[in-house]
This record gives structure tokens, sequence and C-alpha cells, in this order.
């Protein structure tokens, strides 16, 4: 009844307002849209969107709700091209550019997301929402000063207070301030004492000050209050591992995942733990499944090249080292791991290459320097090859003296 209400109301708006009936068929599609979003039928409303759009294509409402379907469901090409057409329709709208700056930072647009905000502002001076949405794109770009300027002209009109103060303590936790914001958070809890995220974020401060037992049981708090809050799990799981409990936190890691904390950094972390506990298999598959959310992501190539090079997989270590050098050509430790592989493959003038440039990289990583020397000898250049074992030897190298005597005697 409440739903037949509400299209019946729309219905009079629209014929109040002299619609045109290509309106009015458009909107009672969008409204069908909305109704099936509560019913879990995404894809369904996708499609009466969709039709709302054919019917009229100047309802900037139906793309908006369009894109911010897609945006719900992760396909945020498709909703940046709808909430580009909304604003092409609609310029002077400041709801329809603060969604859009949603959209920007989600997508790490931090520039553009600022700058629509912006103009939002400026159409809506008084929107104290659209200043609290900026202080979001400062704190996501590092403008710390920016976004603190903003919380002071919001606490000033009286601005949901406890959300300032989560604000400002979030940023003073970032600055490294962490007694400010101990504070800032403390003030959050005796405003709501239920307020999941402060005891999350004082977690977060013991974990930094190593009192690992205070956080676990901050983190405790915060899941008890919501017990699908998977980031206070994945925090749970890293105060276990930095306290030496690692499959407590394997444990908690993976309840993380399965709370819906399916992003990249958990990904890594689950499988540089599972690489630790010997699980190589399932580091190489944690690696593989962070390369999925960003395949730009240095440290997941780079360690999965590491795992398939201690399983004896070398053709798939070399191709993730390349592509590891190819990502960060000034991490000396990516032109060793490819010397290295090289070494196994029996290609040593190519290994004498990567160890070189390694050692252009960092002159005092031994390991390389012995292992271009071994190169060289094992490439019929015995004379310089024993000058860099033996210069390794002298800075610290141990476990080469076999190969010294074996290949350049005493």
């Amino acid at each position: 009844m409440k739903q037949l209400f509400v299209i019946l109301f729309s219905i009079l708006t629209m014929l109040a307002t002299a619609q045109s009936p290509q309106r009015i068929e458009a909107l009672l599609m969008v409204q069908r849209g909305n109704n099936l979003i509560q019913m879990g039928h995404f894809e369904d409303a996708i499609f009466s969107y969709t039709n709302a759009i054919s019917t009229d294509n100047s309802y900037a409402e139906a793309f908006m709700k369009r894109s911010s379907l897609y945006q719900r469901l992760g396909r945020t090409t498709e909703a940046k091209r709808d909430y580009e057409t909304a604003i092409r329709l609609n310029p002077y709208s400041a709801y329809v550019l603060d969604q859009k700056a949603k959209l920007d930072f989600m997508i790490e647009n931090y520039g553009d997301g600022l700058e629509n905000l912006e103009h939002a502002i400026a159409m809506e001076p008084d929107n104290h929402m659209l200043r609290d949405h900026r202080v979001d794109g400062y704190i996501l770009t590092g403008e710390y000063m920016n976004a603190k300027n903003d919380l002071e002209l919001l606490r000033e009109t009286g601005y949901n207070q406890e959300l300032t103060l989560l604000k400002n303590g979030l940023i003073q936790f970032l600055e490294d301030d962490l007694y400010s914001a101990q504070i800032s958070f403390e003030s959050v809890l005796e405003i709501n004492s239920d307020n999941a995220l402060a005891y999350d974020v004082l977690g977060l401060i013991d974990l930094k000050e190593k009192n690992y037992d205070e956080a676990i049981g901050h983190f405790d708090q915060a899941i008890t209050i919501n017990p699908d809050f998977a980031l206070a799990i994945y925090n749970k799981g890293v105060a276990y591992k930095m306290n030496g409990h690692n499959e407590k936190a394997l444990e908690l890691f993976d309840q993380a995942i399965e709370t819906q904390l399916d992003i990249a950094p958990v990904y890594f972390a689950r499988g540089l733990l599972k690489k630790e506990l010997g699980d190589v298999i399932g580091a190489i598959d944690d690696y593989s499944k962070m390369n999925q959310f960003d395949s730009t992501y240095f440290n997941a190539i780079y360690n999965r090249a590491f795992t398939y090079e201690m399983i004896g997989d070398f053709e798939n270590a070399l191709l993730d080292a390349n592509r590891a050098i190819e990502l960060n050509p000034d991490d000396a430790h990516a032109w060793k791991l490819r010397g290295n592989i090289h070494m196994l493959f029996g290609e040593y003038g190519e290994a004498v290459i990567d160890y070189t440039q390694a050692l252009k990289l960092d002159n005092l990583m031994i390991e390389a320097m012995f292992s271009r020397g071994l190169s060289k000898v094992l490439n019929y250049r015995l004379k310089d090859g024993c000058e860099d074992m033996r210069m390794a030897r002298n800075l610290g190298y141990e476990g080469g003296d076999q190969a010294i005597g074996n290949f350049c005697g005493p």
C-alpha cells in the first residue's frame, strides 16, 4: 500500500507540473527500478532504468539511478558514463555533482572529485553535507590542513559533532599524532558508545604502540557492536600476527574475506602469511587474486615471482620477475631475483647483467655481488668472478667459502 501511495503521489506531482507523457512513463519505470533494488533484483532494476532512459533520454534522474546501481555493483566505467550524462543534462545540480564526486573518489580520480565538489558547494554553500564530503576527498589526497579547515567550519555550524570528531581523529591518526587521536576517539565514544569505527581505530593506535592485547580488546568491542565489521576482523588478525600467533591470524584473515572484505591488501597479507606458514600454493593463489584487483601492484608480483622460484616453477617466476622490473625498475631486489632465475636456467650472461644492475641500485647488496661472481665463473670469467666472490666475503657474505675454494683456491 505504501509503495502504491508513493507511485500515485509521484504521478500527481508530474501531472501538476505538466510533465510530458514520456516523462511520466519514465518516472514509473524509475520507481519500478527502485522497488526492484529493494527486493535485491539488481539486473532487473538496471533493465527498468534503461527502459526509462529509452523512453525519455533527457531524464537525468534515470541516468543517476542507473549510475548509482552500477557503482554499487562495481561497474565503475558504466557508472562514470551515466554520471557524466546526468551532469550534461542537469549541469546545475549539486546533488549530481556530489554523486559524481563519490564515484571519482572510488576510482581514485581525486582531482575531478574535488573539482566537482567545489562547483557543488558554490551552488549550495549552506549544504554542509557537501563540505563534509570534501573533507573525505582531502583526507584521501593527504591534504590534511584543508580537511581540518572544512571540519572547523562544520563544527561552527553545529554539524554532526560525532562525525566531525571522528574525522578529526582519523586525520590525527594519519599524521601520527596518536595522543590527540586517542582523545578524539574517546570523545566520540562519549557521544555514542556504539561507534564501532572509533573502537577500531583505537585498536590501530594500540597496534602502533605495540600494545597487542589492548588492540585485540578494542577490535573485539568493534566486532561486538557490528559482527560483520570485516575491517575490524582483519585488524584483529593483524594484531595476532604481530604478536606471533600466525595460525589465529590466518583464521581471522579468512573470516574477514568471508565477511566481504574482498579487497586486494587483505589477499596480499594473507598470501604473505600463507608463505610464512609453508602453504606456498595458497600464497600464489592469494597473490594472483591480488593481481586481479590491481595488476600494477609491485609487491604482489614480486612475491609471486619469489614463491614460484621456491617451488621450481622458473618459467612463471621469470614472467613475474620481468613484470616486477617493468613496474619498478629501481628496485634492486627485483633485479637480483631475476638474476637468480637466469642462473637457475643456466643463462649466466643474463644473470651477470641483472646482478650488475642490482648492484648499481644498491652497491652493498653482497648477495648479488657473490652471485654475480659465481655467474661469471660459470660463464668462464674466472678472474673477474673470483674477485666478486672474495669481495662479497670480505664485506660479510657467509656461506660462500666452499664455492670460493672450489673455483678460486684459498
